[in-house]
């Protein structure tokens, strides 16, 4: 049985916290391995997860080095072979190949990589004004799928921002300053529904219900429920499907918008002298 020094009664997220290590960083928030734009191929990530192995002298610089060597681009590291060695990391971990230690450690350098691509990012980004905000819920243990899913929004285009399990008041200096197109709530596990509920709660106050509230991750409830308990106006487990449920949701508001509108002008009274003429 696996020693990771952490009673069962003690892990916010359960099962999903260690085990479930490669469904956080897959689908944590959407499934980033649904994009095409970064195949992987398997003797390169066996030559990545090699990278990640020894136990010191680790420098992130070096490892995107090495796989443009094998003509990775620093970009394809971050949003393809990340995920898939997070995925690997997970099915080591429960096969007990791996110790807790090393999937930390690992998981932490995966970590150092996208941070380092994120720094120096060189791919070429499509003209758009659109703006996305990733909110990671509370109770997640890991946050390293949200920050892959925010490089590959990055290299869709989009200007994003990156909040993890931020309270109110942050929230409000945030949307005070900036104008988001859509919002992204990360719920890992059913222990951050009650928290992510809150984030759409306070999203739909704040933003004067203009943004596309997007909900989405490993949490083990179906999209039909997820979508009712959440208040989400969609939910997304595709990073590739985004964009398309995007411009439905905001045909959605629009039109939402427009009824409302209609609806307050019906109810409006009449202003002096607007009624019509009585024939006498």
């Amino acid at each position: 049985m696996r020693d990771n020094g952490i009673a069962d009664a003690e892990v916010d997220c359960g099962h999903d916290t260690f085990a479930d290590l490669a469904r956080e960083a897959l689908n944590r928030l959407v499934s980033v391995r649904g994009s095409q734009s970064f195949p992987v191929r398997r003797e390169h990530l066996d030559r990545f997860m090699l990278l990640l192995a020894p136990r010191a002298g680790f420098d992130a610089a070096r490892v995107l080095e090495e796989m443009a060597r094998l003509k990775v681009t620093a970009a394809a590291v971050a949003c393809g072979y990340v995920p898939e060695a997070a995925r690997l990391l997970g099915e080591q971990w429960e096969a007990d190949e791996i110790s807790f230690v090393d999937v930390t450690i690992r998981a932490e350098r995966l970590h150092e990589i996208v941070r380092r691509v994120d720094e120096d990012f060189d791919v070429v980004r499509p003209a758009t004004d659109l703006t996305a905000l990733v909110l990671v819920a509370e109770a997640e243990q890991h946050t390293l799928g949200a920050f892959v899913l925010a490089l590959q929004l990055r290299a869709a285009g989009f200007g994003v921002v990156v909040r993890v399990a931020p309270v109110a008041s942050e929230l409000t200096q945030l949307l005070s300053a900036s104008r988001f197109d859509l919002a992204l709530v990360s719920l890992g596990c059913t222990a951050a529904m009650e928290s992510g509920m809150a984030l759409i709660r306070t999203l739909r106050l704040l933003s004067r219900e203009d943004i596309c509230i997007f909900v989405g991750g490993a949490i083990p409830v179906p999209d039909d429920r997820l979508l009712q308990d959440s208040g989400a106006d969609r939910v997304v487990r595709d990073v590739s499907a985004l964009l398309a449920e995007y411009e439905g949701c905001k045909q959605d508001l629009t039109l939402d918008l427009s009824g409302r509108k209609v609806l307050k002008l019906r109810r409006m009274p009449a202003a002096k002298g607007d009624g019509v003429g009585l024939s006498r």
